[in-house]
């Protein structure tokens, strides 16, 4: 399960809790590959089910704080899994299942939806791009040694969100000029 290796990766990088792996996958896997609180929880139970994780207690006052690490196991199987061939995905876009079947909705309705959903992207392409310029200040500002093979393959994942959703506010304008005269010769004819 891809869920699986992105926890396996995160990882990789250092000791988390569930709540700190459910932070960074907000922060970067988050933007192409959706998961809950909720599904964590199973996954880390099934990773050291597997033996891929192991966890230690940190009390800190009266409270438990469980915090995950990656096993010699769990590194070997995502680094196998990281080196396989990339498969071809289709798209899965609920927006546009919606658009397949927008000759059911009225026009009027059609033009609120995508003003919408278009609010939606632009704030994903502004958090996105506000993200990569602070990337690139950390990077900056780093007086330490960078794994610069890790900061590069993240950095191209950044660069794929960001153009992504550039992508789709193009498209998605288009179609909403589309739309909009469509209406223009509605409005015509009436």
């Amino acid at each position: 399960m891809m869920q699986d290796k992105i926890i396996l990766g995160l990882l990789l990088d250092g000791d988390k809790s569930s709540y700190d792996i459910k932070k960074n996958m907000e922060k970067s896997t988050g933007y192409f590959y959706n998961t809950s609180q909720g599904s964590i929880q199973p996954a880390l139970k099934k990773l050291i089910q597997a033996g891929h994780v192991t966890f230690s207690e940190e009390h800190q006052g009266a409270r438990v704080k469980k915090v995950y690490t990656i096993t010699n196991k769990g590194e070997k199987e995502f680094l196998e899994w990281a080196g396989q061939p990339i498969s071809l995905e289709k798209p899965r876009d609920p927006a546009l299942a919606k658009i397949f079947f927008f000759n059911y909705v009225e026009l009027d309705r059609k033009l609120e939806l995508i003003e919408e959903y278009l609010l939606e992207i632009e704030n994903v392409v502004s958090t996105l791009k506000m993200m990569k310029h602070i990337s690139a200040e950390q990077i900056k500002k780093s007086n330490q040694p960078l794994d610069t093979g890790k900061v590069n393959s993240r950095l191209a994942t950044l660069q794929f969100g960001l153009d992504y959703y550039i992508f789709l506010n193009e498209w998605y304008k288009k179609y909403l000029k589309q739309l909009k005269e469509e209406r223009g010769i509605e409005d015509e004819g009436n």
